[in-house]
C-alpha cells in the first residue's frame, strides 16, 4: 500500500559548509515511507463483495489489519478506487471500503489494500 510521503526538512551539511561565511543554512527535503498506523499480521476470515453484485461475494482472508484498513487476498482483480463491501465472519457489521492498490501474486490471485472511511474498525479472530 503506497501512502503519501511525509516531508521533513533536514540540513544539507555539504552545501552548508560552503556557505558558512554567510551563516546561511540550505534546507533540502527528506522523504519517509512510513505507515501512519501499525499493521498487525492477523488472518481474519471475511467476505469481499462488489456493490454491483453483493450476492457474488468471495470468502477470503486478510494478511494484515489496522483500525482503518487491511491487506486482503482475493481471486478477483479490483480497480483502484472501487468501493467493495467487506464483511467479517465474526464481529463487526459489513463496512464499505476503498481499494488503494491491487497487486497480482506469483501463485495466482491478488492482494488488495483496502482503506475504511470514518470510525475505526475492530478486528476479531
Amino acid at each position: 500500500m503506497t501512502l503519501p510521503k511525509r516531508i521533513e526538512p533536514v540540513e544539507n551539511s555539504s552545501e552548508q559548509s560552503s556557505y558558512r561565511s554567510a551563516q546561511r543554512k540550505i534546507v533540502r527535503l527528506k522523504s519517509f515511507d512510513a505507515r501512519i498506523e501499525k499493521r498487525d499480521p492477523l488472518p481474519v476470515q471475511v467476505y469481499l463483495a462488489s456493490l454491483e453484485e453483493p450476492r457474488a461475494r468471495e470468502r477470503t482472508v486478510t494478511e494484515d489489519v489496522s483500525p482503518h484498513g487491511a491487506r486482503v487476498l482475493t481471486q478477483r482483480h479490483w480497480q483502484r478506487g472501487e468501493v467493495p463491501l467487506l464483511t467479517p465472519l465474526v464481529g463487526e457489521y459489513p463496512k464499505h471500503a476503498r481499494i488503494v492498490y491491487c497487486t497480482p501474486q506469483p501463485n495466482g490471485g491478488y492482494c488488495v489494500g483496502i482503506q475504511f472511511e470514518g470510525p475505526t474498525f475492530k478486528w476479531h479472530v
